[in-house]
């Protein structure tokens, strides 16, 4: 059963951020859902004010969670959170932990002295006969043990002439393969790493880097209807990106990527550039380099 919760100022002013936040990046709730992984009801329930459909703990990673996909950073509203959801602060669970192993290992102390305890206090009350008995008794285990660990087994000598004689194996570091995207020929792609169909293709200054060797920056070819290319790179860390090309005629899917991926974008005309961390991406519209972004949306190619 959920907690009752009652979330007071600094929950419903961080449910308005998100809500105001999320429609000036023009995002559905389906956007944030994909980016973030919270269901949509979830998230619809959050924007509507109702944050007692799940157990604290949950509503709050998620708040945090939502906070993070559309960069509000606003650490002092979201600690205020947490403290009126009465989630304790990792400096708090730790220090629980430590409460909790601390007495389990005084709960261990007393039994192992207590045990030894015994046996020495019974040292003046027993007779010599059975201390000597029990010495000797350990010494026979001992040796026991050290008879079968050094002679082993049948076949073991067999076992390890094998091991000594069959080949190591190399160690080889897979990679995994970037995943596909499938797009239907009717909506314009994103392709990483693409070709250039033209034989004769003009030298730009960006190709001389290494990342851009193999990015196609310009069109396939003169004839084609898609004369726009942007190229984007993200730099450092993540960032979130979502484009819409030709005056909202196509749209590419939005999400996160990271840092050292390379986006190919295709238009008629134009572009409709919605970057999450500026200064973690960089942008070349055919091949030039865009001027560093000083806010989040902007419109590239022609009028």
């Amino acid at each position: 059963m959920a907690d009752e919760v009652t979330f007071g100022s600094a929950g419903d002013l961080l449910v308005r951020k998100l809500v105001q936040a999320r429609k000036e990046r023009e995002l559905s709730l389906e956007d944030v859902s994909a980016e973030t992984r919270i269901k949509k009801d979830h998230l619809e329930k959050i924007e509507a004010g109702n944050l007692t459909f799940l157990p604290s703990a949950y509503v709050y990673a998620f708040l945090k969670e939502y906070a993070q996909a559309l960069d509000i950073d606003d650490a002092e509203l979201i600690e205020r959170c947490r403290d009126e959801l009465s989630i304790p602060t990792d400096l708090k669970v730790k220090q629980e932990r430590e409460a909790v192993e601390d007495e389990e290992a005084a709960a261990k102390g007393p039994r192992l002295s207590g045990m030894f305890g015994a046996v020495t206090a019974a040292r003046g009350q027993t007779p010599a006969a059975v201390l000597l008995g029990g010495a000797a008794l350990v010494v026979l285990v001992l040796l026991a043990v050290s008879f079968f660990m050094f002679s082993g087994g049948p076949g073991n000598e067999q076992t390890v002439s094998q091991k000594e004689s069959e080949p190591e194996s190399p160690v080889v570091d897979v990679q995994p393969e970037p995943a596909a995207i499938a797009v239907p020929d009717t909506v314009a792609r994103i392709d990483t790493l693409a070709q250039s169909s033209e034989n004769n293709v003009p030298e730009l200054a960006v190709m001389q880097e290494e990342w851009a060797k193999d990015v196609s920056f310009l069109p396939e070819s003169s004839t084609s209807p898609y004369q726009q290319i942007l190229i984007v790179r993200i730099t450092d860390d993540l960032s979130w990106v979502k484009i819409k090309a030709d005056d909202g005629d196509m749209v590419y899917p939005g999400g996160r990527f990271k840092a050292g991926e390379v986006l190919r974008y295709e238009a008629k005309k134009n572009f409709w550039v919605n970057i999450g961390r500026p200064p973690f991406v960089e942008l070349y519209l055919n091949g030039e380099k865009i001027p560093p972004l000083s806010k989040r949306t902007i419109v590239l190619g022609e009028e």
